[in-house]
């Protein structure tokens, strides 16, 4: 009895190797690592841009009755808003009386009258999807993205056209230099590559 012959190479498979192509579907992609947003970070902090605007110009009618008087229930803060923020109260109470209670409550919360603007603005945006902490960090980071871009736009975009007229060169504004002739850009908009 002997041993099974074993061929010196074995067969390789028959499915041929496919490299993986850039894809066009982007929304089939497999999502990133980690816990999938509940509020985009831009709408956040843009939340808490015009949050900050509108408690610059009521906070000192609003500071001292909102801070001194302890305000332990959700009804006190929505009567300090009522009496003393009235042109910006319905954007704050009733909805937000519970997150602003929570948040004037917290250890963290500033002395002074700016940063405690800040501080309540930036908390209060995120809601009801995140926490205050996490909408101030969400916050924190898009000021942080916002200040890495460059200052500059581009003020002036040109491009070679060929016009009807004879004209070859260098457009200036989006048209012809010669007659003025309009450069159309729906053949790129229907396209969708603008």
């Amino acid at each position: 009895m002997g041993f099974p012959r074993i061929p010196a190479q074995m067969p390789k498979s028959q499915k041929p190797t496919q490299k993986v192509e850039k894809i066009l579907d982007t929304f089939s992609e497999k999502r990133g690592r980690g816990r999938p947003p509940n509020i985009r970070p831009a709408v956040v902090l843009g939340r808490a841009e015009n949050y900050r605007m509108m408690l610059g110009e009521i906070w000192t009618k609003l500071r001292d009755p909102l801070l001194t008087t302890g305000a332990g229930r959700e009804e006190d803060v929505t009567k300090a808003f009522e009496t003393h923020a009235q042109p910006y109260a319905q954007n704050f109470v009733p909805g937000l009386a519970s997150y602003i209670l929570e948040v004037i409550h917290e250890r963290k919360f500033p002395k002074r009258p700016k940063a405690q603007i800040h501080f309540l603005a930036d908390s209060l945006a995120g809601r009801p999807n995140v926490g205050p902490r996490r909408s101030r960090d969400i916050c924190a980071d898009e000021r942080a993205n916002e200040s890495t871009k460059s200052p500059h736009q581009i003020l002036r975009k040109e491009f070679y056209v060929e016009c009807s007229c004879g004209y070859k060169g260098p457009a200036r504004n989006d048209a012809c230099r010669k007659c003025g002739a309009a450069i159309s850009f729906l053949p790129e908009i229907l396209s969708g590559v603008r």
